[in-house]
């Protein structure tokens, strides 16, 4: 966090516009980071990050980040890459532009005066995207037993 408060910092000092923001990733790469038992971790992250800086957050249980993992996914590439029209919602939601086209569900700046709140309603979030996707929950648990039975 050092390096990245420099980084900040050497900005302020420079008069440079900064916009920090977390990726969107599927919920499936959530749930891993819960399975993995890192999700305190994962909070306190972006704890940090916001004591020192708004951010944007786009790594939720939105519209784009629950789509079906199927063969034919449209917003991913994989659980942690999203395809080139995510990345431009991204863009629009931090620069207001064309703010018609990104779901109202995608991304919220995120300071300390809302922290807490926003990281309560990705846990509820969660437990309501975990009710429709035990398949996906599955083969998440289903991994972590692989990787630590070896």
């Amino acid at each position: 966090m050092n390096n990245f408060k420099s980084i900040l910092d050497t900005c302020k000092k420079k008069n440079i516009t900064i916009k920090i923001f977390f990726s969107p990733v599927h919920a499936s790469q959530l749930e891993a980071i819960y399975t993995a038992g890192l999700w305190s971790d994962f909070e306190e992250w972006k704890r940090q990050v916001i004591a020192m800086t708004p951010a944007w957050d786009f790594s939720d249980y939105s519209s784009i980040t629950t789509e079906p993992i199927n063969n034919d996914m449209e917003n991913f590439v994989d659980s942690v890459h999203y395809d080139e029209q995510i990345g431009n919602l991204i863009l629009n939601r931090l620069y207001n532009y064309h703010k018609e086209r990104v779901p109202s569900s995608f991304g919220l700046l995120i300071t300390p005066n809302n922290i807490e709140s926003h990281l309560a309603k990705i846990r509820a979030e969660r437990q309501n995207w975990l009710k429709n996707n035990q398949a996906t929950v599955q083969f998440v648990q289903d991994i972590k037993k692989q990787i630590t039975s070896k």
